[in-house]
């Protein structure tokens, strides 16, 4: 996180815990959306959850400011969320609904979806505050930070990094975890492994990527990033 939106962040707890009721994300007040939000956080945040159901690279990465790694680590979580659509449909199509539902029953690496449905943006707390803004997404998570710069609203892409996770190594993890799921997808559509037993194929691919040591991190990270 740059010295810059530390300072920012900073300043905006301080204030928000002046504000009081105005900082509770569960305060009646919090939970109003803008009546004139057309171009402010929770338009952005409807842009961005528009972007990533889509899978429109393009317009998701324009939503983020942010360092280099930063933003690459926003591309790592588009990149796995497709990934997990992208089996998802795949086990579907093949096997049907039931299909999936014997792959999430299975033990050792379920599969997330993010919320596809725009109604999930009514469950996200956005606190403003003047040229910044906190969103608070249902999973409890550190708040995604949003800046207004130049009369143009960005989420903070540093803001996504969970703690105890340095932004350049969970992006690896992210990108390791769609590779995998990439790599069996033509082996579902095949009807080369069945819904039930490609669990263990997920697990053992994911395990392949990454060194023994690193391996409860990377599951951890996959957890932590993937959950919505």
């Amino acid at each position: 996180m740059s010295a810059r939106l530390k300072t920012s962040v900073s300043a905006m707890l301080a204030l928000l815990a002046l504000a009081g009721c105005a900082a509770n994300p569960e305060s009646p007040q919090a939970r109003t959306p803008p009546r004139d939000d057309a171009a402010g956080p929770r338009a952005l945040l409807a842009r961005w959850h528009r972007s990533l159901v889509a899978g429109d690279k393009t317009q998701y990465l324009a939503c983020f400011a942010g360092s280099k790694d930063d933003l690459v680590l926003a591309l790592a979580v588009f990149e796995a969320i497709q990934a997990n659509y992208a089996f998802h449909n795949a086990v579907v199509s093949t096997y049907g609904p039931d299909g999936w539902k014997a792959f999430q029953a299975s033990e050792g690496a379920r599969i997330d979806l993010f919320p596809r449905e725009g109604q999930w943006l009514a469950r996200i707390t956005v606190v403003p505050m003047g040229s910044m803004a906190f969103g608070y997404l249902p999973r409890g998570r550190v708040p995604m930070h949003m800046l207004r710069e130049d009369g143009a609203w960005r989420i903070q892409a540093a803001s996504l990094a969970v703690p105890g996770f340095e932004p350049k190594r969970a992006a690896d993890y992210l990108f390791r975890w769609a590779a995998t799921l990439r790599r069996l997808i033509p082996q579902i559509t095949a009807r080369g492994v069945t819904a039930d037993k490609a669990t263990d194929d997920v697990k053992e691919d994911f395990k392949a990527r990454v060194a023994p040591e690193e391996r409860p991190a990377a599951a951890e990270a996959v957890h932590a990033f993937l959950t919505p």
